[in-house]
């Protein structure tokens, strides 16, 4: 087994066991989801929130790192193997035009009830800055983990050992879709677009930082604008 036998294993295991663990210690998945504010500031239920974005930025980011950079279970493979760290024209040209999509798409879609129903994901009535800024910042760091495992390590280990970007596109989407299985169906639908979407302009633009630009602009608008819209929400100071 060389190298990128051993980094394609790696990923597969945390895409389907790293994601059974993510499932399973995230309470928070499996909280009803309802229109109405059911918990209002209460700490606990907002640290079960932010603690489900910091288990995803252990489980698909810190691990996979720790695996490369402090063991030999890769058997030589390098964090540098990997070419999707680049910023270039194209990869600014892609981060502009997700970026205006997203826009786009989050002053249509925000203020419906079907999308009220599903954000924010911290379902309290206030909103202090303090609570904002963490929501914001635990944002951040989950997706670009998210974005780096799924549109960079396991999109590439694919392509490593099967020369094959369609395949790599497919499998790599299909296993972020199994992330996102827990969602309704309208969201699912839009994973499969935007997972397709995203890898292959990581392929083209070799790089991944127009998919994290546009993943977290989507997240951290529809979060604010789903604040605004919901009647019984509310942003303030103290």
């Amino acid at each position: 087994m060389d190298k990128y036998q051993a980094f394609l294993i790696m990923t597969l295991t945390i895409a389907t066991l790293g994601f059974s663990l993510w499932y399973n210690i995230s309470s928070s998945l499996r909280l009803p989801v309802r229109y109405q504010v059911m918990y209002d500031a209460n700490p606990p239920y907002v640290n079960r929130i932010f603690r489900r974005r910091m288990y995803g930025m252990i489980i698909y980011g810190v691990i996979p790192l720790l695996i490369i950079w402090k063991t030999n279970w890769l058997k030589g493979f390098s964090i540098h193997d990997i070419d999707l760290f680049n910023w270039n024209k194209d990869a600014a040209l892609f981060s502009i035009i997700g970026v205006a999509i997203v826009i786009f798409a989050s002053l249509v879609t925000a203020p419906r009830q079907t999308s009220l129903e599903q954000y924010p994901d911290v379902r309290i009535r206030f909103w202090p800055t303090k609570t904002l800024i963490l929501s914001a910042g635990w944002w951040i760091v989950y997706i670009c983990a998210f974005e780096f495992f799924y549109r960079g390590l396991l999109l590439q280990s694919f392509l490593f050992n099967f020369n094959n970007e369609a395949l790599a596109i497919g499998a790599s989407t299909s296993l972020y879709c199994l992330s996102q299985y827990f969602r309704r169906n309208r969201v699912s639908f839009f994973t499969i677009i935007y997972g397709i979407g995203a890898c292959y302009v990581t392929l083209r633009t070799q790089s991944i930082f127009p998919a994290i630009i546009t993943h977290v602009t989507l997240s951290l608008l529809m979060e604010w604008l789903s604040i605004f819209h919901h009647r019984e929400m509310y942003a303030r100071r103290t």
